[in-house]
């Protein structure tokens, strides 16, 4: 089924992102999908997950899915899949997804634990290893922000205290369209800006010519170029465009096959915002 994402260039993006959000927690099991409800709570309201979009696309794929094969095709799968669209959609490599993927019957805010835009590369790597993830994969899945905007609260504190690490015509810019005192401004109010700055919907290598440029707006990209365990995997994908495409959609095959549920566990979900009844 080819996916239609109207004329809304952002949603590609946004379920790639939704894909990391999920399969990073308790593998790739759709928990990030339940809506909470007054009496229990779920992975939506943990903080990285409150601006996560594209929830209405995957529900709308979900019912297609529903009513031609009814409790054939999961959550977790329909995602997984809307993902590789996604990727290709942006120009990347295409790569199979194997099915069978259940759905969980968990979904706990506290156990979201997303290494942060401003987390330090030894606490991400780490973070990505523990999911079987070597540091040459974390740097291919870390071209992810090669599509796709960030917010500015993320790496405001970057333009406010320069330490050196940004150019500085990009510090300026940011500066000026983000400001440089923003507080805890809610997701609404809290400006966007392009991980990419030029070419922020094509899965391409640019973000890693931006990381050696120092032009890369988040710390955690920023310190992969120069860290002794990546540096010189950004290098190589800086250098070899092909290469990163083609190791992307392998990266991203692998990712969706973290932790995932198969035969009788978990669910098949009839919508993906709630538990079966």
């Amino acid at each position: 089924m080819e996916l239609q994402f109207y004329n809304d260039r952002t949603i590609a993006p946004a379920i790639i992102r939704m894909l990391f959000h999920d399969c990073f927690v308790r593998g790739c099991d759709a928990s990030v999908m339940i809506v909470p409800t007054a009496g229990r709570s779920s992975e939506r309201v943990a903080i990285p997950n409150q601006t996560l979009r594209g929830f209405n696309i995957v529900n709308r794929v979900k019912k297609v899915l529903e009513s031609a094969c009814p409790g054939a095709v999961s959550c977790a799968d329909t995602l997984a899949l809307m993902a590789r669209d996604s990727v290709a959609l942006l120009g990347g490599a295409a790569y199979d997804v194997p099915l069978g993927r259940r759905d969980g019957l968990q979904s706990n805010p506290w156990e979201v634990d997303l290494p942060a835009p401003f987390a330090r590369l030894d606490d991400a790597l780490g973070a990505f290893a523990a999911r079987g993830f070597s540091a040459e994969e974390t740097v291919v899945l870390f071209g992810a922000h090669t599509v796709g905007a960030t917010r500015c609260s993320h790496f405001r504190y970057r333009l406010a205290h320069p330490d050196g690490t940004m150019d500085e015509a990009l510090r300026r810019d940011m500066a000026e369209a983000c400001g440089l005192a923003g507080g805890d401004l809610p997701p609404g109010d809290d400006p966007t800006a392009f991980l990419d700055q030029d070419t922020p919907f094509a899965i391409d290598n640019a973000c890693y010519g931006q990381m050696i440029g120092n032009r890369s707006l988040l710390q955690l990209d920023q310190e992969a170029a120069t860290h002794p365990a990546t540096a010189g995997h950004v290098a190589y994908y800086a250098a070899s465009p092909d290469a990163f495409v083609r190791r992307f959609s392998e990266a991203m095959a692998k990712l969706a096959a973290v932790g995932v549920l198969e035969g009788d566990a978990g669910e098949v979900r009839k919508v993906c915002s709630a538990y079966n009844k």
